[in-house]
């Protein structure tokens, strides 16, 4: 089956682009995420060379962080800017910043507890792979470094979407750590999540140090771990 860059050099090649389309890509500094990136874009928005070549250069120019990579940076923004990702609605790029936020990405099983109010939301997490901006794993979906990086909210408060995430995760956690008790066994997959949960916490006991409830939860989620 052909990748989404085999397809992309196709369609240019077959109109005669090929050494427009290699210049192009040579101002990807051949850097094989923003390729692949491009050529998806490409691939799902059905834009030719032309287009292409056009949006990337619009985009190039108005990346937003002048210390990021900016090949990646400009990439990511077309992606982001494309017909196929608006369409996946206003939340689409904040979810993008909550998968970023935590190491192990999302459990696709827990997106119905933690993004109650998103409509969709199975569909929007589709398409992100679909996109190349996340990937599946062991029933996560999560993001490669670089991506990670661009879309991890610098300021975790700024994001009320990540907050609100945070406090679904704190009700679960708040589970009475006892056999005897309704709710125990569906706390298990908090085991699944440790890497997520640590840092999560490590990020919201960092903010709210003097926090009563936030020391509480900490102190459930190593009830829970032992």
């Amino acid at each position: 089956m052909e990748s989404a860059c085999d397809i992309f050099y196709s369609i240019c090649n077959n109109n005669g682009r090929s050494s427009i389309v290699d210049d192009l890509v040579g101002r990807l500094d051949f850097h094989a995420l923003s390729i692949t990136l491009l050529a998806t874009i490409a691939l799902h928005n059905m834009w030719d060379y032309s287009r292409l070549a056009r949006e990337w250069d619009t985009h190039r120019t108005q990346a937003l962080r002048t210390d990021y990579n900016e090949s990646l940076g400009a990439t990511i923004e077309l992606s982001l800017a494309s017909p196929t990702f608006r369409r996946l609605g206003p939340d689409a790029r904040d979810l993008l910043g909550v998968i970023a936020f935590f190491p192990q990405g999302v459990d696709e099983k827990n997106l119905d507890w933690l993004f109650p109010i998103i409509p969709n939301r199975a569909n929007i997490f589709d398409k992100f792979c679909t996109l190349s901006l996340t990937y599946r794993n062991n029933g996560f979906v999560a993001m490669l470094a670089p991506l990670r990086d661009y879309f991890c909210p610098r300021e975790p408060l700024s994001s009320p979407l990540l907050c609100t995430t945070k406090e679904h995760y704190f009700r679960r956690l708040s589970v009475d750590v006892d056999p005897d008790l309704p709710g125990f066994k569906e706390a298990q997959w908090i085991t699944l999540e440790d890497v997520n949960i640590e840092h999560l916490l490590d990020v919201f006991t960092s903010i709210y140090a003097s926090s009563v409830d936030v020391w509480a939860v900490c102190s459930n989620f190593m009830e829970h771990l032992h």
